[in-house]
């Protein structure tokens, strides 16, 4: 049997709060999530290692969501969205990088598969300054 559920997600949501509002409701603490669709507006990243921080880009004309890639796991007790997107612009040229928060939906349908086990939690990795997975009971 398979456990993946196929939604469609409302138009004008922001993209990350639709994925783990979903998440909360349905209880999926640790999963995997795979996407397609359009923005009307999109908010990317990208984490320069020698600065650890964050550098963003907004586009605020629609874009198409070639591939959204991402998993499901717990930051501060609440489902978190680690989501990579590559978009296509209208002059079709193709870009990438981390969805931050922003990202406002055009259209969009998911595949979210839960991933059973232990819950998975986040916390600040600091070799890396990031909030990655703890595995320390692993």
């Amino acid at each position: 049997m398979n456990d993946s559920l196929l939604v469609r997600l409302p138009k004008g949501a922001d993209l990350l709060t639709a994925l783990a509002s979903l998440c909360r409701g349905k209880n999926i603490t640790k999963g995997h999530v795979s996407l397609i669709g359009a923005l009307e507006r999109a908010v990317l990243g990208y984490y320069p290692q020698d600065t650890r921080e964050y550098r963003t880009r907004t586009i605020e004309s629609g874009t198409e969501i070639l591939a959204g890639l991402g998993n499901i796991s717990l930051k501060e007790g609440e489902p978190a969205i680690h989501l990579h997107l590559t978009l296509l612009l209208g002059n079709i040229t193709v870009i990438g990088g981390h969805a931050m928060p922003g990202n406002i939906l055009f259209a969009g349908e998911a595949c979210i598969t839960p991933i059973e086990g232990p819950r998975l939690h986040r916390g600040l990795d600091t070799a890396t300054g990031l909030p990655l997975w703890d595995q320390s009971g692993m």
